[in-house]
């Protein structure tokens, strides 16, 4: 896979109470990393991995798809947030051979080989397609075989990208807060995944705070892993055995820790306002 090229929403920057975040991506993917580090100008929220094309193969191969996420569009105070997704794409040489034709969100997107991993939100989402349909649909556009984990509620998004995340020997990370709080959750996503995948779960050998489910909401990089931390010095108990944890999952690789505590308050982290765009030769910019 090349190296890609980072994207962050502009408003990431220019939204005072995630500008730092904003300036610490910047600075651990230039600085630290050497890899190159843009923005998007033509968006209405921070939140880019949602409305961003999904990448299908590691060649800059992408798929377009309709953004129109319930819980943005139903509420109309939330609406003026919703991206235009060829505006945001604008000047870029994006290869999108083909379009889903379905309502869809890049948080919702997880790819480990030749399987997706997504949640049954998919159908709430598009309620007129009949289901054998619109996972033919979906494995078409994807090139992937369709692993479907149960929609957690609490969770409003229903993504996929807080659940499960590729380790780089093809291994799947689970992350650990059902554990406790929802056995018999965590017993079903472990039946569904165990059938496709050898699976890590998440164990940070500390008392774990509520938010903690962040630490897997991380950016992976070449050589490197930008990792979402709940104290400003990462001095809590879960950030510090969170950092070891990560360093033997990703040895050789540097752990780079990002306080992100204004983007875990709304839900999400790092790997949600960020967007790998890799450029395909010879195509034309829309």
């Amino acid at each position: 896979m090349e190296t890609p090229i980072i994207y962050t929403s502009e408003l990431l920057r220019t939204t005072p109470k995630t500008e730092h975040i904003a300036n610490s991506i910047h600075t651990a993917l230039k600085k630290k990393l050497h890899i190159e580090h843009r923005e998007l100008k033509n968006t209405n929220n921070y939140w880019c991995r949602d409305y961003m094309p999904v990448m299908v193969f590691p060649d800059g191969t992408y798929s377009k798809f309709e953004y129109k996420p319930d819980y943005v569009v139903e509420y109309k105070t939330h609406v003026k947030e919703v991206t235009n997704q060829d505006e945001a794409c604008k000047g870029m040489s994006l290869f999108t051979p083909t379009n889903m034709g379905i309502i869809f969100d890049g948080g919702n997107y997880v790819r480990c080989g030749n399987k997706v991993i997504m949640t049954d939100k998919i159908f709430s989402e598009n309620p007129k397609w009949p289901v054998h349909e619109l996972l033919q649909r979906l494995r078409d556009a994807l090139c992937a075989d369709i692993v479907l984990l149960p929609w957690d509620m609490k969770d409003f998004c229903g993504h996929s990208d807080g659940m499960v995340a590729p380790l780089e020997d093809g291994r799947i990370l689970l992350n650990s807060c059902w554990r406790d709080k929802s056995k018999s959750f965590h017993r079903r996503l472990l039946k569904i995944l165990e059938a496709h995948f050898d699976i890590v779960e998440l164990d940070y050998g500390c008392k774990e705070l509520n938010d903690s489910w962040c630490y897997l909401n991380f950016l992976k990089v070449p050589n490197g892993l930008l990792l979402p931390c709940l104290s400003e010095n990462f001095d809590c108990d879960s950030d510090i055995a969170a950092k070891e944890l990560f360093e033997k999952l990703f040895p050789g690789n540097t752990i780079i820790q990002i306080y992100a505590q204004p983007l875990i308050k709304e839900g999400g982290a790092l790997h949600c306002v960020t967007w790998e765009y890799i450029e395909k030769k010879d195509v034309a910019c829309p």
